[in-house]
């Protein structure tokens, strides 16, 4: 009688988990649009997209992140499926704006990416947005925009020993990570890692 009701229980308890399964897998992305899928990348796997494979954009320079100057009103596209952490016009960054997003998927799950200053147009805090949606404008002029690794409070991780016009070993790494997604780097960047680790400067 024992062994028959635990069985049963564990046929129970099997049941449920598959239909749990089930429910999962059916779940539509937040906004009722499909996951992205390959087609939304030219990047092997379908997880990431260049943010600069269309329209005009020209590379700075390299410091807590990497400058790139937009030659016209561009849209700023989101590197992978992400969710957006923060955002705002207020930041106290040259031209106000701030906004940075944790990336969902892919091989850099995880990293929370920002990008800063001459924007306009921010995606809320809080929105799921898939790789190559539109999350901001980007202005053209002075001061250009800044893409970065960020903490999860949305700090720039080389900020606290980053001194103005300092090339720093987050920049590179975001530049490297970048570059691998086919964005035209500043110069001849060395071997390294590609993702925010090390030291932040």
């Amino acid at each position: 009688m024992r062994r028959t009701a635990r069985t049963l229980r564990l046929g129970i308890w099997a049941i449920g988990l598959l239909l749990s399964f089930g429910c999962a897998s059916a779940t539509a992305a937040p906004g009722g649009a499909a996951p992205p899928g390959p087609e939304s990348s030219p990047v092997p796997g379908g997880h990431y997209v260049d943010p600069f494979a269309s329209g005009s954009w020209s590379v700075s320079r390299t410091d807590m992140g990497v400058d790139y100057m937009p030659n016209r009103r561009e849209p700023v596209l989101a590197i992978g499926r992400a969710l957006i952490l923060g955002s705002s016009m207020k930041s106290g960054w040259p031209g106000g704006a701030f906004i940075w997003y944790r990336l969902l998927n892919g091989d850099h799950a995880g990293s929370i990416v920002y990008v800063a200053e001459h924007l306009m147009k921010l995606a809320p805090a809080g929105a799921t947005v898939r790789a190559g949606a539109e999350i901001a404008t980007a202005l053209p002029g002075y001061p250009w925009t800044e893409w970065g690794w960020a903490t999860a409070e949305g700090n720039p991780r080389a900020f606290p020993c980053y001194r103005d016009g300092m090339e720093t070993n987050s920049g590179r790494e975001m530049a490297r990570f970048l570059e691998g997604l086919g964005a035209k780097p500043l110069s001849r960047l060395l071997p390294g890692p590609d993702w925010p680790s090390g030291k932040p400067c």
